[in-house]
Parts: C-alpha cells; structure tokens; sequence
C-alpha cells in the first residue's frame, strides 16, 4: 500500500523532475561534526537531531547515531551483527525509522529493522540479498529498497512480503541513501566509481525512484566535490526539505569527522 500526500512533497519531486546538468546549487550551511562518524551510509533529520547510519569497518559494527545542532554526538546505537553489520540508506517515516543491515558484499542478506529515535532497532524481517537502502512510503505505506548499487529496486509489506521486483536498468550512478516523497517517489543520491587519465574519480547524481512501478523517472549529475578527499556530494547520505522559498539538500559525504553540508536550488512548481 502506497501514501501520497502533502504539497511540500509534490514541490520537492517537481524540482527534482526538472533537474538538469545545468541547475545551479549553492553551499548555503555546514555542521562540521565533532566526532568519529566513520563510514556513514544513510541520514535523516527528526525534529532538531540528525540520525545518521554508519558502519566502522575495522570493527565491523553498525551503528545509528544521533547528532544535534551543534555537530556533538549525542547517542550512539548498535544496529545488526557480526554477520550483517552494514546498515544502509535509511528513512523515516515519521514515527520509526526504517534500517537495513547487511552483510557487507553484494548478492548476500540483510535484516531488516524499524526504530523509534531514541529507542532500539526492532527486528522485523529478514531479506536473501543485500539491501543498500530502504524507507516507508508513508506512516501506513510498504517499504521500498535496493540492492547493492542499486541494481535491483524491491518492494515489500511491512512485515516482509515480497510485492514487486525490478532489474535497474540504468548504470548511471549507485544510489545510497533515500528519502520518501510523499509523491509516490523516492528521491535518491549516489554515487559510481569512474576511471579518469590520472586516476580514479566519482560522478555523483540525484534521481527520482517511482514506488508504485519501481521505475527511475528522473536522474541527473550532482556537481559538487569535496576538497581535500576529491569526493562528490551525494557519497552516500542523503535527505532534502523545503524552507526559505528552496530546495535545501543536505549531504554527508566524507568519513569520519566530516561535515553535514547543505546545498539550496531554486524551487520549481512552488504552491501559491
């Protein structure tokens, strides 16, 4: 079951349906933060606090981590197990989080957990592949994911039946992290590895993942890199809103102590 609603939902997907290489984007805040957040994979903000998955590869955990305004950290949560200890993109849906923990390769399992910020992750059913990213359509909606890169869209209820699959069949990026729209769409940020004359580079994009069918309507380059590690925008974390007559797109793309940044564009089909 799907969940449409909310005009702030409609402006975000029409802005991110008129994405083109050439929209403009402009660094408007940055909440550098002031910890070890190691390997973050997926970011959502409810209320004031940022709510961050991330793995630490050398000791093989996943964790969730709570952030306030100030970039401290304010809780630090085990998420999955020794086996599939990789959470991914995540959601919220706006009384839980949605969280898939994985092993950390491709074509493997993941498990599959709601939790309440504040609370512990909830054990709700489990998936014979890996799944990179997952969010709720809505309060009363199914849940939505992918595969490692992104190469198989899913669909299930919430209690894990399997609804719909889909091959991508795009390799423009792999997408990371996702946010529901409230559209019937997901808006997703990625990432692909690309092989350059001096070496390796990244090409970062921003698309539009249709629930109902499992289709990406919409995928356009992100331009934004990170000086110092050369990383693009949308490596990894991902979550949008609307304020001040913009887009607001928040992004976490390095390691360890890095920085939440926030990229504005203008709207487009704003409601009167």
């Amino acid at each position: 079951m799907l969940h449409h609603d909310t005009r702030t939902g409609f402006t975000i997907a029409d802005t991110v349906a008129s994405f083109t290489r050439s929209t403009p984007w402009e660094l408007v805040d940055e909440l550098p933060l002031k910890f070890d957040a190691y390997h973050p994979q997926g970011m959502a903000r409810v209320g004031s606090t940022w709510w961050v998955s991330t793995v630490d590869i050398d000791k093989r955990r996943g964790l969730v981590l709570a952030i306030d305004g100030d970039g401290q950290l304010v809780e630090q949560i085990p998420v999955g197990d020794g086996l599939r200890y990789h959470p991914g993109g995540m959601d919220f849906d706006g009384d839980a989080l949605w969280i898939a923990s994985a092993e950390y390769r491709p074509n493997s399992s993941a498990t599959i957990y709601r939790m309440t910020p504040g609370g512990q992750p909830e054990h709700v059913f489990e998936v014979d592949d890996h799944v990179g990213a997952i969010a709720r359509c809505g309060r009363s909606g199914d849940l939505v994911g992918w595969s490692w890169g992104s190469r198989r869209f899913y669909r299930w209820s919430v209690d894990g039946e399997l609804l719909a699959a889909a091959v991508n069949p795009a390799f423009f990026v792999d997408h990371q992290d996702c946010q529901w729209l409230k559209t019937g769409h997901l808006l997703c940020g990625g990432v692909a590895e690309v092989s350059l004359v001096d070496g390796p580079g990244w090409l970062g994009g921003i698309g539009l993942l249709r629930a109902e069918d499992l289709v990406m309507t919409r995928e356009v380059p992100f331009p934004k890199y990170q000086v110092g590690t050369g990383r693009v925008g949308t490596h990894n974390p991902i979550w949008s809103e609307v304020r001040d007559g913009r887009l607001i797109v928040h992004l976490l793309p390095n390691d360890g102590h890095g920085a939440i940044l926030s990229y504005a564009t203008p709207l487009v089909g704003r409601p009167s």
